[in-house]
C-alpha cells in the first residue's frame, strides 16, 4: 500500500481544469511559456491514460489537520468562496486559489480526531462550520462536507497500517467515494482483491484515497450473509489505483463539486484499509456515533439561508410595471414570514436532536429511537429547506430564471435539488426512521 511521491515539478496538479480556469481569467494569466509547458506535460499524460490519476503535490498530502475554530475559519472563507464560486461552476471542479484557501485554512481537518492532529469538532461546531460554508457556496460546501466525513472514517475506522499511511507517511488524509456496492471483492491472504466503477467523487481532485463498497465474492459468485443477504464491504484504494472519469460530471446543480464517475483497479488491500465489516473498534468520542446525515442537513440549512437572503435583498427593488415593489406586495411578506419560520424551526430542532443524540451516546445507551429522531430531522428540514429554495426561486420571476455568474438565488435552488435527493436523507431513510417512532420498526434495523 505505497504511494509513490512526486514532486511539484511532475505533471501539474489538475492541469486541464487549470487551462479553463485561466482561460476564464484572462488577466490573470501566467506567464505564456509555463501555460504552454503545463498544456504539453497534460497531452503526453493523455496520451498514456486520459482518466489516470495525477499525483498530488506536497500541499495537499501534508494539508493542515487544525484549525483553532473551525466555524470561524469557516466563516472567514466565506469571501475567497464567493468571489470564485461562479468560475467553480464554470469548470465544475473546484479553482486552484479555492484548492489552496480550504487546505491551508485546515478546515478539512474539523472531524479529524485529536489523536491525528484534527480538530474532532463537537456534533453542535460541525453543523455550524458546514452550514457556514454552504452560506458561501453549496457546491464548495458539499465537497468539504463529503471528502472530511470520507476522511473522519477512515480515521476512526481503519487499522494501524492505514492510518499510518494516511496521517504520519505524508501520504494524505482527503478521501472522496461512494459506499454504493457496485465493486466486486475477494478474500485473499492478508486482505481483499477489489476492483469496480463508481460514481459520485465529490472532491476527487484533491483526494488520497477512494473509498468503495464491494459485494464479497466466494467462487465467482455474491457470498450471503446468516440472512441470506449479500456480504459488502467498504475499503479505501489509493489514489495511484485509482480512474477518474472526468468527462462524466456534466450537470444542473452542485457542479462545482467534480463529482466524477472513478474506477478502482484490479489491486490487494490489506485488512487495515477495510472499514466494513470492521474487527475492530473504533477510535475518538461519541460524536462519532453520528453519521453523515448530519453534514447533508447542515448543508440545506446554509443553502436556504443563503436563499432566502439573497430573495430579500432582490425584493427591495423588483418591481413589476403596474405594481408596488416585491417587499411591500402581502402575499410575498406572509410567504417570506413562513419560509423564514419554518427555516428557523429547523435550524432549532436539528441542533436539539442531534444533542440528544450525542447525549445517548455517551451514555452508550445505543438508544435507536435516538437514531431514528436524528434521521427524521435531517430528512424533514433537507425538505423543508429544498421548499423554501423553490419559494425563492419562484419569488424572484425572471430575475431567478436567467443566467448569470452573480446569480446566487438560481444557483441555491439549484443546488438545493441537486442535493436532496440524496440516500442519507430521501424518503426511504424517512420512511425506516418512522417506523421507530411507531414502534414498529423490524429487528436489526441499522439507523
Amino acid at each position: 500500500m505505497h504511494v509513490t511521491h512526486h514532486s511539484d515539478a511532475n505533471i501539474p496538479l489538475f492541469a486541464s481544469r487549470v487551462c479553463a480556469y485561466l482561460d476564464g481569467v484572462t488577466k490573470r494569466v501566467c506567464e505564456p511559456a509555463w501555460r504552454e509547458m503545463m498544456s504539453t506535460q497534460l497531452k503526453t499524460a493523455e496520451q498514456a491514460d486520459p482518466h489516470a490519476t495525477q499525483p498530488l503535490p506536497e500541499w495537499v498530502r501534508n494539508a493542515p489537520r487544525f484549525c483553532e475554530d473551525p466555524a470561524a475559519t469557516a466563516r472567514g472563507l466565506r469571501s475567497v468562496i464567493e468571489e470564485e464560486a461562479a468560475e467553480c461552476e464554470r469548470i465544475q471542479c473546484l479553482t486552484p486559489r479555492v484548492q489552496r484557501a480550504l487546505i491551508e485554512s485546515g478546515i478539512y481537518g474539523t472531524l479529524i480526531p485529536k489523536e491525528f492532529g484534527g480538530c474532532q469538532a463537537d456534533p453542535q461546531t460541525y453543523i455550524d462550520v458546514v452550514e457556514e460554508l454552504a452560506y458561501a457556496d453549496g457546491a464548495i460546501a458539499w465537497t468539504v462536507m463529503a471528502s472530511g466525513f470520507a476522511a473522519a472514517n477512515a480515521a476512526i475506522w481503519l487499522g494501524p497500517k492505514a492510518v499510518k499511511a494516511m496521517f504520519e507517511d505524508g501520504e494524505g488524509f482527503i478521501a472522496a467515494g461512494q459506499v454504493a456496492p457496485t465493486g466486486k471483492a475477494e478474500r485473499v491472504e492478508g486482505g481483499y482483491r477489489i476492483s469496480g466503477k463508481f460514481q459520485f467523487a465529490s472532491g476527487s481532485e484533491l483526494a488520497s484515497w477512494f473509498l468503495g463498497a464491494y459485494i464479497l465474492q466466494e467462487e465467482g459468485k455474491p457470498a450471503l450473509s446468516a440472512e441470506g443477504k449479500p456480504q459488502i464491504m467498504i475499503a479505501f484504494a489509493p489514489r495511484a489505483k485509482v480512474r477518474i472519469m472526468r468527462d462524466s460530471w456534466n450537470v444542473a446543480g452542485l457542479a462545482a463539486t467534480g463529482s466524477y464517475d472513478y474506477e478502482v483497479t484490479d489491486q490487494i488491500v490489506d485488512d487495515d484499509f477495510v472499514m466494513v465489516p470492521a474487527q475492530r473498534q473504533h477510535r475518538g468520542g461519541a460524536s462519532y456515533d453520528i453519521g453523515v446525515s448530519i453534514g447533508h442537513v447542515a448543508w440545506a440549512l446554509g443553502v436556504a439561508k443563503r436563499a432566502l437572503d439573497e430573495i430579500q435583498a432582490l425584493a427591495t427593488r423588483k418591481k413589476r410595471v403596474g405594481r408596488i415593489t416585491l417587499i411591500d406586495q402581502p402575499t410575498f411578506q406572509r410567504d417570506f414570514a413562513m419560509a423564514k419560520g419554518q427555516l428557523e424551526a429547523s435550524r432549532a430542532y436539528v441542533r436539539s436532536v442531534y444533542r440528544d443524540w450525542l447525549a445517548a451516546a455517551e451514555k452508550q445507551e445505543g438508544d435507536i429511537e435516538a437514531h431514528a429522531l436524528g434521521r427524521l430531522a435531517a430528512c424533514w428540514a433537507t425538505k423543508t429547506c429544498t421548499e423554501i429554495g423553490q419559494f425563492a426561486f419562484l419569488a424572484s420571476g425572471s430575475d431567478g430564471l436567467r443566467n448569470a455568474d452573480d446569480n446566487r438565488l438560481q444557483r441555491c435552488f439549484r443546488d438545493l435539488h441537486a442535493g436532496a435527493p440524496h440516500r442519507h436523507v430521501d424518503d426511504n431513510v424517512l420512511l425506516d426512521a418512522a417506523t421507530v417512532v411507531l414502534g414498529v420498526n423490524k429487528p436489526g434495523l441499522d439507523l
